[in-house]
């Protein structure tokens, strides 16, 4: 296979469903013809199948190319819960009457444009939610252009039947494919002259930063022509400004990429008509095909005025010729025009799309790389580098006929024979050495070990005893335990006893306080009664005294 194929050489980005349309389960009623505004795009028939949760429509081919069918997804619309049975079957007999209606209407004039969203999509957002999940874009998306479209209805009675779609995710796949001649050679010659490392790995995809770098290395070392080579330190002479905001100083490959920017091959800050997109050079990103071949065109080509109408009057042979980013120079349109000279046929052989969002290999840009002018200096360099080697090898043979001739040789291996075996003779004697030193290591190995067989005797001895021991402390630890619960069982019974004693003596402390409080009262009242016999006693003294005294008053 060599590298004038139709597909990229080395890998290839497809979905994983190549199926022109996708399938859903229900049918969809409506459908609505997309078209793009953009007339630069070429003439494209476009189509889309509206669904309330899911649309298939034909774009143009993206950066990636794949085949321009693709999901479009639209906001995933939440189950009601709170509408009961009834208003849902009313909602959806009125829906189904307004439709019956609306196609009658349709069908009795002809010419009369209706454009019907979803017919029963207030009923189906109701009944089943939507499970549809958003397509995820990858990194190699992020720059390819997206077209303006409009909608224009369609008359209902022309439709006859619609497509249904399943809801399925596209995944991207990586296909590795065998290299050709021409890249396995352009692989080998500039590993050969050390200008990519040798790690690199063919079917793997090229980022910004490397093809930069490979470039500067390749354009500075081998070209010869002043007026399209560039030299790093030179370029880089009185630099102030930075041309990239992502690429530091600090940047391993900034010298490359800043004296890119300096000869003016990639847009920059520093170009006349710089803009905000200028700022980044995204060193991570994969360098897409339209970079491959305009990057090295810059150095290939001198500035041709026409080129651009002259292109336009010629066929080149592409496709999509219109997809090329208006900021691509004039020296890639130059490029096109070399026919089977070129670079960009060199590199993707007779394909009929060009697709210059699509990202490059490492073997592709290889093979870009010693395409052009370059490749007479890199034969010369290859000549130069062969022409060396086989200079050294008469060298080595002119020394070692010399060296063979004055039988240098032999005397260097019998000194070296003599010097091995001598250094043969002291390993012996050191062998002999170390194996009396392992016999006498030996013994006292022995020694050592009828010692500790003795001390782990007497260790077991002790062991036994400590076993008895323990056994004993066991028992008494069991007997102890026994004893314990004893103490605490007449503990408990004590507490109890002590119990019922306190609750005795705070009755008899009760008894006592009231028998004292009886004593007092009762000693109080033999005080009073003891008064109150004295008062009478008193009393019948008077008493007396004064019957005494009547008595004497009567016998007076």
């Amino acid at each position: 296979m060599c590298s004038s194929c139709s597909c990229p050489p080395s890998s290839l980005f497809l979905p994983t469903y190549s199926s022109f349309l996708l399938r859903r389960r229900s049918l969809s009623p409506t459908l609505t013809l997309y078209k793009p505004r953009s007339q630069t795009l070429g003439p494209r028939p476009s189509a889309s199948l509206s669904h309330q949760s899911l649309d298939l429509s034909w774009f143009p081919p993206d950066p990636d190319n794949y085949g321009g069918w693709g999901p479009v997804e639209t906001p995933i619309y939440r189950k009601n819960h709170g509408l009961p049975t009834f208003v849902i079957r009313g909602i959806g007999a009125s829906v189904t009457v307004a439709v019956a209606a609306i196609a009658y209407f349709s069908l009795t004039r002809k010419g009369f444009k209706f454009q019907i969203p979803s017919p029963l999509h207030v009923l189906h957002e109701i009944l089943s939610p939507a499970d549809t999940k958003a397509t995820k874009n990858g990194a190699l998306d992020e720059d390819g252009p997206v077209s303006e479209t409009r909608t224009e209805t369609i008359p209902v009675a022309d439709r006859k039947s619609v497509a249904s779609a399943s809801a399925v995710k596209r995944d991207r796949i990586l296909i590795p494919v065998a290299l050709d001649s021409t890249q396995q050679e352009a692989l080998t010659v500039l590993k050969k002259l050390k200008i990519i490392e040798d790690d690199v790995k063919a079917d793997e995809l090229c980022t910004r930063r490397e093809y930069a770098r490979w470039l500067v290395r390749i354009n500075s070392s081998l070209e010869r022509n002043a007026k399209h080579r560039l030299i790093p330190s030179v370029s880089l002479a009185g630099s102030q400004v930075a041309a990239f905001d992502d690429v530091s100083i600090e940047d391993p490959d900034f010298g490359s990429i800043q004296a890119l920017a300096e000869a003016g091959v990639v847009p920059s800050k520093l170009s006349p008509k710089s803009s905000h997109g200028n700022n980044y050079f995204f060193p991570e990103r994969f360098v897409s095909r339209q970079d491959l071949i305009d990057w090295k065109a810059h150095l290939e080509y001198d500035f041709s005025p026409g080129i651009i109408d002259q292109i336009s009057t010629t066929i080149v042979g592409f496709m999509d010729v219109k997809e090329i980013s208006p900021d691509a120079s004039a020296r890639l349109y130059t490029d096109l025009l070399a026919g089977e000279k070129s670079i960009l046929r060199k590199v993707f052989g007779q394909c009929k799309r060009l697709q210059p969002n699509k990202p490059s290999t490492k073997a592709q840009a290889a093979v870009a790389l010693t395409s052009g002018r370059i490749s007479e200096p890199i034969s010369t360099e290859l000549m130069r580098l062969k022409a060396e080697c086989s200079v050294r090898k008469a060298e080595m043979e002119v020394i070692r006929s010399e060296l063979l001739d004055r039988e240098d040789i032999q005397k260097f291996w019998d000194e070296k024979l003599n010097a091995e075996k001598t250094h043969g003779h002291e390993v012996e004697k050191a062998y002999h050495a170390a194996l009396s030193n392992l016999e006498e290591e030996k013994i006292v190995q022995e020694k050592y070990s009828a010692e500790l067989l003795k001390e782990k005797a007497a260790m077991d001895c002790q062991r036994q005893l400590l076993l008895s021991l323990k056994e004993e402390v066991n028992e008494m630890s069991e007997k102890l335990a026994s004893e314990r619960i004893t103490y605490v069982a007449e503990k408990c019974s004590m507490q109890d006893v002590l119990s019922d004693l306190e609750t005795k003596r705070e009755s008899m402390l009760d008894q006592k306080s009231i028998l004292e409080a009886e004593i007092e009262a009762v000693r109080i009242l033999k005080s009073w009664i003891e008064d109150e016999a004295r008062k009478s006693q008193a009393r019948a003294k008077v008493l007396e005294e004064v019957g005494r005294r009547w008595k004497w008053d009567n016998q007076a």
